[in-house]
């Protein structure tokens, strides 16, 4: 299960080998947002050997490990990878033995994060993963109003898809600003835990 949970937190950040053309240019690398589902107490005890593992999987197929954002119960990780294609971060995945609900490839930041960054969360406040069906605009000039904050935003590829990271104090202040954004929501997910590959 640890190893899993590493393989799926470990969402696909490399590729190169694969992408190189024939004409010997250097290869395309891509980068993917991974949403993985877990069986109860699999992520639990993730440790140094677990993520060394996972990540030798990965470089067999230039795929490298960013970092997973881990839900509430720590049944779901949404992690971010880079890697040559697709196909090369689901061959990772089953390399590490993790499960892969779904693969978006993220090329832009809406709202750019610093790459291996811990999110400093203010006492008191929580972490959310919000999931809008579009790469609509968003407004949030009325963010500060509900206490939510914007930590970092990714924007999928086919533009049918965007992920927003934000603090806020409560479930209910998030929902509250996602509706008062003008840009509908899918999905919210409270993430209290990061996990990185090292």
């Amino acid at each position: 299960m640890m190893k899993a949970f590493c393989a799926a937190t470990a969402m696909t950040i490399a590729g190169s080998s694969m992408a190189a053309d024939n004409a010997g240019n250097a290869p395309m690398i891509h980068r993917y947002l991974i949403e993985r589902t877990f069986p109860a107490g699999a992520i639990d005890g993730v440790d140094v050997a677990a993520k060394r593992k996972v990540n030798a999987n990965n470089s067999t197929l230039d795929v490298t490990w960013e970092k997973s954002y881990v839900n509430e119960d720590k049944t779901k990780t949404y992690c971010v990878y880079t890697g040559p294609s697709e196909a090369a971060v689901r061959g990772a995945a089953k390399l590490s033995g993790l499960p892969v609900d779904s693969v978006v490839e993220i090329p832009k930041d809406i709202k750019a994060e610093p790459r291996g960054a811990a999110q400093a969360i203010a006492a008191g406040n929580h972490r959310y993963l919000v999931k809008r069906a579009s790469s609509a605009q968003v407004n949030g000039s009325k963010d500060a109003t509900f206490g939510v904050k914007l930590l970092t935003s990714y924007g999928a590829a086919d533009q049918r898809d965007s992920f927003w990271v934000y603090e806020a104090p409560d479930f209910s202040a998030i929902e509250r600003a996602a509706k008062a954004s003008g840009a509908p929501f899918e999905s919210i997910a409270e993430i209290p835990e990061t996990l990185y590959p090292n």
